[in-house]
């Protein structure tokens, strides 16, 4: 006889795993199924992060889960003109996502969920009452919580990326950097993100190029020793347009809960999988359904305007070419702005650089790219 849950989850990285910790807090009968062996593995995010956001949904990471402070951010035109944000104000640390991924499991575990390494998912039904979750064996269930990725419903956004963890005298402790050229690594960026001594997460991603060759290229110039190396596409193309369908509820990357310009989410996907938990235990308890709409209005209440002015600074991005990329550098390189960049919230960077900017600012930057993204900025901030 196939076991009866309240919700199956699909996928046991940090937004299926607070989904489950979440759910059986509320008392919900937890199944989480997670493809790989071992929870957190393999680690394909590189766990740059504020722990003011984190706190906020009770999932600040504990002890080793952090790896390094940032202490500034540094931003290199393709020219190589740069600008430079210290960072000691934001609380932005470097997570190990394998050991933070493993505390959440832990937790989700003390709780009550039921939680399975090494099983996928394979096929959902939905049927009236319920569905019907194919892994090892069938299993029935209320809903099904969706955190497997973006893949799971292809959309548009996806950008291949490479990855390396290496070890190199150049490396500065505290220093995360991003490498601009629309030539290199177009619609996107290579960066540098240290996380304890000489050693760093490194990676290039950008529309139709190897990434891997990208970011050979980019340390072919640096002495390095790669400690290992991942394969790990990112998603920018913004929330989905239902975080609901039927009895599935989409969390994390499979609602596009990221954000457009870094694929950065694992605060805005914690707080997605909070909040869908909240009301799949209120829509089993008044046995309504309909209450799941509000999981989607919650979160865009608190994320919606960030990430549409994500999307649109994504827009106007992509349409850049090196030299008005030099231009906008430069442009934002004055002490003034540096030093409110440096006082703002890490998590919605999009209306701190715009509220940062001011009138005037987002004006200089609108002439640099005549577009129609450049516009609806110009008229949001307005």
């Amino acid at each position: 006889m196939a076991s009866r849950y309240d919700a199956i989850v699909g996928g046991g990285s940090v937004a299926g795993l607070t989904f489950a910790s979440e759910a059986a807090k509320r008392g919900l009968n937890v199944l989480l199924l997670e493809e790989h062996e071992e929870f957190g593995e393999p680690e394909k995010c590189d766990g740059l992060v504020s722990l003011r956001g984190l706190r906020m949904y009770g999932y600040g990471p504990i002890g080793k889960s952090i790896q390094a402070l940032v202490n500034k951010g540094v931003i290199h035109s393709p020219m190589g003109s740069s600008l430079t944000v210290n960072a000691t104000a934001l609380e932005v640390v470097v997570l190990d996502r394998s050991m933070y991924d493993k505390q959440i499991a832990q937790r989700a575990y003390e709780r009550g969920a039921n939680l399975r390494a090494g099983e996928r998912v394979k096929h959902v039904v939905t049927e009236k009452d319920g569905v019907k979750v194919e892994g090892k064996e069938v299993y029935e269930g209320r809903y099904f919580v969706d955190a497997t990725g973006p893949a799971s419903s292809p959309r548009e956004g996806i950008i291949p990326a490479a990855k390396y963890e290496i070890e190199g005298e150049w490396v500065e402790e505290g220093k995360v950097e991003v490498f601009l050229n629309q030539e290199k690594y177009p619609g996107f960026f290579a960066w540098v993100i240290p996380y304890g001594g000489t050693k760093a997460k490194v990676g290039a991603s950008g529309f139709g190029i190897n990434a891997f060759k990208a970011l050979d290229e980019f340390l072919a110039g640096r002495r390095h020793k790669i400690i290992r190396k991942i394969a790990a596409p990112i998603y920018v193309g913004g929330p989905s347009e239902r975080f609901v369908e039927g009895r599935t509820i989409f969390a994390g990357e499979s609602a596009g809960q990221v954000k457009p310009t870094t694929a950065g989410g694992i605060m805005s996907s914690i707080a997605g999988s909070v909040i869908a938990a909240r009301w799949v235990a209120e829509a089993i308890r008044s046995d309504d359904p309909a209450l799941l709409t509000n999981y989607q209005r919650d979160w865009t209440s608190r994320f919606g305007r960030e990430m549409q002015s994500m999307k649109r600074l994504r827009g106007v991005f992509e349409k850049l070419n090196n030299k008005e990329l030099d231009s906008i550098v430069a442009t934002l390189s004055t002490p003034k702005l540096l030093s409110k960049l440096s006082s703002t919230d890490f998590d919605f960077h999009a209306t701190a650089l715009l509220s940062s900017l001011g009138i005037v600012g987002v004006m200089k930057l609108a002439r640099v790219v005549a577009s129609a993204e450049a516009k609806q900025l110009l008229r949001g901030f307005s």
